[in-house]
């Protein structure tokens, strides 16, 4: 399904019975798409709605104006699904970018959001030091000149261990392009620096695999202590896409707080 507005149009597909089960938003990583998170839309769609996206520039999706903040436009997609598919209220997931969005919505629109789930996240509370901004030009420059035969097969090998997941990251980077792979990373430097101006305050879950890199691991640390509503559990056997690489095992957690939100009246 296609969900259009002025600023181009998003792919979408809602998994699980049209009923007053709980609603899921899952947004994706940095030059994958939608079918990241099929191992998890299996897992829940017979007990919550699970709604599964391509954002802006990926998947299916439209291309953006580049003029405009990625992690803002597509925290307004969110926004819009919700009012579009009837939902008042949901539990956002985000993995690595989509953590970055899913703070910007839970931000800018707590109303809308019940809990909040981030796999291989980064905090986006404090910002960082200015001093960041002097990689994006090394970033631009590094991507630019890295040969394109290589550069997906480095950008899969360096976040994921199964390969299978390797191989899916690779084919789906290698369409959505090394343009938009550079655009957003200097996107998401830009969003570290000016963060956000406080810790979030609904129901947290992070989760990073056992092989994430250090200073992830080090980064989501911190976004826990700076949470107090917030659980810190590592997955097992997986690196960056921990949602691909042992879904069984993140599947799992991610039910067990379900239920808790349930039990709580979340």
């Amino acid at each position: 399904m296609y969900y259009e507005n002025d600023r181009g149009r998003v792919y979408y597909e809602l998994h699980g019975e049209e009923n007053n089960a709980p609603v899921l938003v899952f947004s994706h990583g940095i030059c994958m798409d939608h079918k990241t998170f099929f191992p998890q839309a299996d897992a829940l769609k017979d007990r919550y709605r699970v709604l599964i996206w391509d954002m802006p520039s990926h998947g299916l999706s439209s291309s953006m104006d580049y003029k405009s903040s990625f992690t803002d436009t597509a925290a307004d997609f969110i926004v819009e699904l919700l009012d579009h598919t009837g939902t008042d209220k949901a539990i956002l997931v985000g993995q690595s970018l989509g953590s970055f969005v899913t703070q910007k919505v839970a931000y800018r629109h707590p109303e809308r959001v019940e809990a909040t789930v981030h796999i291989g996240g980064w905090s986006l509370y404090p910002g960082y030091t200015p001093l960041l901004q002097l990689f994006n030009p090394l970033i631009a420059l590094f991507i630019s000149l890295y040969p394109k035969k290589s550069v997906f097969k480095t950008f899969a090998s360096h976040r994921a261990l199964k390969p299978e997941t390797r191989a899916y990251m690779e084919q789906t980077a290698a369409r959505t392009g090394k343009k938009v792979m550079s655009h957003i990373t200097r996107e998401l430097l830009r969003d570290m620096i000016k963060g956000l101006p406080e810790p979030a305050k609904e129901p947290m879950l992070l989760l990073h695999g056992d092989h994430e890199a250090p200073f992830v691991k080090n980064n989501m640390q911190k976004m826990h202590e700076n949470n107090p509503n917030s659980q810190l559990t590592v997955i097992k056997d997986a690196h960056h896409i921990a949602n691909q690489d042992n879904p069984e095992e993140l599947n799992r957690i991610l039910l067990a707080f379900l239920e808790e939100l349930q039990a709580s009246g979340q």
